[in-house]
């Protein structure tokens, strides 16, 4: 729709009753705006001052078009500037995702090093505990030993210690077989204080071993209690990207559906403002014919057979070439060109695009004008059409309603 403003301003001075109206014209797709100054109660001979303060007003008024273009609905886009605010808040939370799992990873791998040492420490508390037993086993043999032998000789039940006095040839033998029974004394009691002190070696060790353990596990349990918590903010961030995914869908949808209307708005504009200018009357809506929806089919087969200049052919097609071949295979002679093709059959207005079918052909005139058509196409449906665009390319689907809205040089259709 067409923003329109006016200002109504009176002079003071001379030329009393002498007013100057501004008419300002602003087009909110921001791609022209005009400002119309006209003067009312016109006198002859107006002396330069006054002219010079109308000056000033045209100037004021060039100010406040200014405002009302930056005020247009096409100036700022809430819904695209919460869109981007959204994808860069999910771009950032992905960041921090990635950080949680990589912490995720160290805190498990720390995890798997505490209870491999933990395995480890109770291996070795297991063989501890083994050279434990054979160590009391050593040391109970040894004073068993021990005490048997003094309790022998307390008793006098010892004969080999008997004999081994009295056996004796000499003195000298004597002495040698005392102190071969000290030795042998000596012997007995060394074996008990050795496996003495192998057990407490080995009870000391299995202390160690046995703290170790302590802490070992309560490292792995920290360090399971940690990745646990790091597991659940884990799964509140991926809550938190699904859900910020979901708000970016729909704000995409919205912003698409937005931009939709938006070209939609502007090709009727452009529509409107084409079926303003002299061209053909339009047929009644209840006068049109059911047209041939049937050639779209067979348009659709030459997809991608290159444009060639003055082509009507599947060897090469240049746009009323084209449209005049495919009706061809149903029956239908077309003029040669797309001016006179426009010319042919019901016509249907620019400005209603609602009445459009299948099989209508598409026209575009030289800045929308009706007498300068220069390109047509067959309306396929949904917004568009297939045509042989020009040289370098090739048949293909193209939007009218995106060309209605970049270049606003449709100009109607016919339906035969």
């Amino acid at each position: 729709m067409l923003g329109r403003a006016a200002l109504s301003f009176r002079e003071a001075g001379s030329w009393p009753g002498r007013s100057v109206l501004l008419v300002l014209e602003c087009d909110p797709s921001m791609r022209a705006s005009s400002l119309v100054a006209a003067e009312t109660q016109q006198e002859v001979g107006v002396p330069s001052a006054v002219r010079t303060s109308s000056l000033r007003l045209v100037t004021a008024a060039a100010a406040v078009l200014a405002v009302l273009a930056v005020a247009s609905p096409a100036a700022a886009v809430p819904t695209a500037v919460e869109l981007r605010l959204k994808q860069q808040q999910a771009a950032e939370a992905r960041v921090e995702l990635e950080r949680m799992n990589e912490e995720l990873e160290v805190a498990v791998e720390e995890y798997n090093a505490i209870t491999e040492a933990l395995a480890q420490t109770r291996s070795q508390i297991a063989t501890t505990e083994a050279e434990l037993e054979r160590a009391e086993a050593d040391l109970a043999r040894s004073q068993r030993l021990l005490e048997e032998r003094v309790a022998a000789m307390y008793r006098g039940e010892d004969a080999g210690f008997v004999e081994v006095l009295f056996g004796a040839s000499s003195f000298e033998d004597l002495i040698v077989r005392i102190e071969f029974l000290t030795r042998i004394g000596r012997h007995d009691a060394q074996l008990v204080r050795e496996a003495s002190a192998a057990r407490r070696r080995v009870e000391s060790v299995q202390r160690a071993l046995q703290n170790r353990e302590e802490e070992q596990a309560a490292l792995r349990a920290k360090a399971e209690r940690q990745a646990a918590d790091i597991r659940a903010a884990i799964q509140r961030q991926e809550s938190y990207v699904a859900s910020l995914d979901a708000e970016i869908k729909r704000l995409i949808a919205e912003e698409e559906e937005r931009q939709r209307r938006l070209a939609e708005e502007r090709a009727k504009r452009a529509a409107a403002a084409a079926a303003a200018r002299r061209g053909r009357p339009a047929t009644p809506a209840g006068d049109l014919p059911p047209g041939h929806p049937e050639v779209v089919d067979i348009a659709l087969k030459y997809l991608g057979v290159p444009y060639v200049w003055g082509g009507a052919s599947p060897e090469g097609f240049d746009c009323s070439g084209l449209c005049q071949y495919v009706y061809a295979q149903i029956g239908i002679s077309l003029p040669r060109t797309s001016a006179a093709q426009y010319r042919a059959g019901a016509h249907i207005p620019p400005d209603r695009l609602d009445l459009l079918r299948p099989g209508d052909l598409v026209f575009f005139g030289t800045d929308g004008d009706p007498s300068r058509v220069h390109h047509v196409g067959i309306y396929v449906g949904d917004g568009d059409y297939v045509h042989a665009p020009q040289l370098g390319d090739v048949v293909k689907v193209s939007s009218l309603t995106m060309r209605i809205q970049s270049r606003g040089d449709y100009v109607g259709a016919s339906r035969f």
